[in-house]
């Protein structure tokens, strides 16, 4: 009975604000200011006899509400993906098992730079728990790379065409990733944290040789 009655006190002031620009345009200052002291007094009216705790509960009410509708929203959002895929034949209920085995599959033709991924995302995992910094900090962890970089191109030991190779091969892994990723968010699946270290030290990865080929070209 209490979420009714602020359920309608909420849909009453509503209706009550959009009305009042109306008012005023159709009476004169002195008639709408009449209007509102008598919707004033309408309010405390309703206020006095309304339960203790009805007009916060208006608040907590519109807040689950909207938490309510975000969830369906991406419900609906999870639904659609998986008729998108099974309109395209290709889910199953192993779907995410069998994107695994396929992107393990794809990795043994790159095992090089794979493997030069998984090495940096076990050790940003490791230090983000020394240095405090969290292992999706993209930003600092690209600009441990590309110092690498610049000093290997310093030296002699890397030069723009290998820096786009990293490019190339550090997108297409993401890229990958990402396919996981999706899949495993429309059927509300997690993957594991040791995929999770390897994305994001991909994404790092990819920034820092970004960032470094900005600074070879500049410098040259």
């Amino acid at each position: 009975m209490t979420q009714l009655t602020a359920l309608f006190s909420q849909l009453f002031l509503t209706l009550m604000v959009k009305n009042l620009q109306t008012k005023y345009d159709l009476y004169g200052q002195t008639e709408f200011f009449l209007i509102l002291v008598g919707l004033g007094g309408l309010l405390l009216f309703v206020y006095l006899t309304t339960p203790s705790g009805t007009f916060p509960s208006i608040l907590n009410l519109n807040s689950k509400l909207k938490k309510k509708t975000s969830s369906e929203t991406e419900k609906v959002q999870r639904e659609k993906f998986i008729s998108y895929l099974q309109k395209q034949k290709k889910y199953q209920p192993n779907y995410y098992e069998e994107a695994i085995k396929l992107f393990i599959k794809k990795m043994k033709k790159i095992p090089q730079w794979y493997e030069i991924i998984q090495k940096r995302g076990n050790g940003h995992a490791m230090l983000a728990k020394t240095i405090n910094i969290k292992v999706d900090n993209y930003k600092y962890w690209a600009k441990a790379h590309k110092e690498e970089y610049i000093l290997r191109f310093k030296e002699g030991n890397l030069d723009v065409e290998g820096i786009n190779l990293r490019i190339e091969k550090f997108k297409y892994i993401v890229t990958e990733l990402e396919k996981i990723i999706k899949i495993s968010a429309a059927i509300n699946k997690n993957i594991t944290q040791e995929m999770h270290n390897d994305y994001c030290a991909a994404r790092a990865s990819l920034l820092g040789a970004e960032y470094a080929l900005k600074a070879m070209k500049k410098n040259n």
